[in-house]
């Protein structure tokens, strides 16, 4: 039997709980965690484009932001579509700029 890490409740009194907190304590916390603020995506995007650089490093292509992160990377001759490319690059350039300021 499992109990609750926040309330000591039960948790899996019919089934399995993959979780530590009771559907309660989750809704509770919800309520108090403000929501992180989300940037646009075409915002990150603009901003990756505007100051990226793709180069040729160690036999690798790279896409690299004017921070010096590594954004994306492939073996050449490997084909990717740029929509492809800029998503993983995006999302990859936002979650560093959270880390960031933190």
């Amino acid at each position: 039997m499992q109990f609750c890490k926040d309330c000591g409740g039960v948790l899996n009194l019919f089934g399995i709980n993959q979780g530590e907190l009771c559907s309660a304590c989750i809704q509770h916390k919800k309520k108090i965690d403000p929501p992180a603020p989300m940037v646009p995506r075409e915002e990150v995007q603009a901003g990756l484009l505007a100051d990226a650089v793709l180069s040729l490093e160690n036999n690798k292509i790279v896409l690299r932001s004017k921070e010096g992160w590594e954004l994306w990377s492939a073996q050449p001759g490997v084909q990717t579509a740029l929509k492809t490319v800029l998503d993983r690059a995006g999302r990859i350039y936002g979650i560093r700029l959270r880390r960031q300021k933190n």
